[in-house]
């Protein structure tokens, strides 16, 4: 099967070029439109067990549905948010932020792994969504996507709140920015995350928690 990032005025999407009986697995709910007849079915990957960490722990669904094409057709797929698609050719695993699974192919597992307060600081629970295995990933970040390749010992500071996800093995740890309480509060400071290599970080440019705060202000009173 063959999928293709394809971006409009309005945001970017994905766009899924589908053969009789090619099959994909997506994240519920993700479906735009089809050209064609296709088959929608909710597998819970690594069982009741897996798909319990993914839900508790690290804020997804309990499933992930397969798409299967009946006939030739175009599946589109989209996200709840403005969000820029990156496409990564695993061959290995990585850890990723709330929100940021979109869709897959190949041999990839999804499910979760321990991440302690550090991945309860990037909204996550207590744990991070983990992919694991090889074929075709495709990731979601609010607003724009960029990818940070660091070095060993090489280190990069990043919003908690922008966090998409990281190759294992990379080490995450949190901080309040800001010298202290008063700061924090009076310059907008929050949780920054000190992100060590080797290895590489996926993060947008904005946050869609920045985005709710800003709306706040706007709506009714009372």
């Amino acid at each position: 099967m063959k999928m293709k990032i394809d971006t409009t005025s309005l945001g970017h999407y994905l766009v899924a070029e589908m053969k009789a009986n090619d099959f994909f697995y997506t994240e519920p709910g993700s479906i735009i439109s089809s050209t064609g007849e296709i088959d929608i079915s909710s597998e819970m990957q690594g069982g009741l067990m897996g798909g319990a960490m993914r839900m508790i722990g690290g804020g997804e669904s309990l499933f992930i549905n397969k798409i299967t094409a009946k006939v030739d057709c175009t599946v589109e797929l989209g996200t709840t948010v403005p969000s820029e698609m990156m496409a990564i050719d695993l061959d290995g695993s990585l850890l990723l932020g709330d929100g940021a699974y979109v869709a897959h192919t190949g041999d990839i597992k999804i499910g979760a792994k321990w991440g302690g307060f550090e991945s309860f600081s990037v909204g996550s629970g207590l744990m991070f969504l983990y992919a694991k295995g090889k074929g075709m990933l495709y990731i979601a970040g609010f607003e724009s996507m960029f990818t940070k390749e660091l070095k060993a010992n090489e280190i990069f500071y990043l919003d908690n709140s922008c966090f998409v996800g990281v190759t294992e093995g990379v080490s995450i740890e949190k901080f309040l920015a800001g010298r202290n309480l008063l700061t924090k509060v009076v310059g907008g400071e929050g949780i920054m995350l000190k992100i060590t290599g080797p290895g590489k970080v996926f993060y947008s440019t904005q946050s869609l928690n920045g985005l709710a705060s800003s709306l706040v202000k706007y709506l009714p009173k009372g």
